[in-house]
């Protein structure tokens, strides 16, 4: 839990609905939209793809990025350690 809190901060969020809502078709146009500097955006695409958020199609040799998560809920038990996502 405290992993995927710490991926989805405010700044990622805003990332991640930027992409599913403008569809940038690349880390470029992704940078220019953002306003973030194209090597730390880089790496934090790297991370949200690692975690299943993102996918990095090759289109042309460019990198398009699309959401691949959808509103998810966890459930937490305070009685276990039976938490999960739905």
């Amino acid at each position: 839990m405290d992993a995927l809190l710490r991926l989805l901060t405010p700044e990622n969020r805003t990332l991640l609905a930027i992409i599913r809502d403008k569809r940038p078709q690349s880390i470029a146009e992704l940078a220019e939209l953002t306003g973030r500097a194209q090597p730390n955006l880089t790496r934090t695409m790297r991370k949200l793809e690692a975690a299943g958020f993102v996918r990095m199609d090759m289109v042309k040799r460019r990198k398009v990025p699309t959401t691949s998560i959808h509103p998810f809920t966890i459930r937490i038990d305070p009685f276990s350690q039976n938490d999960r996502i739905v």
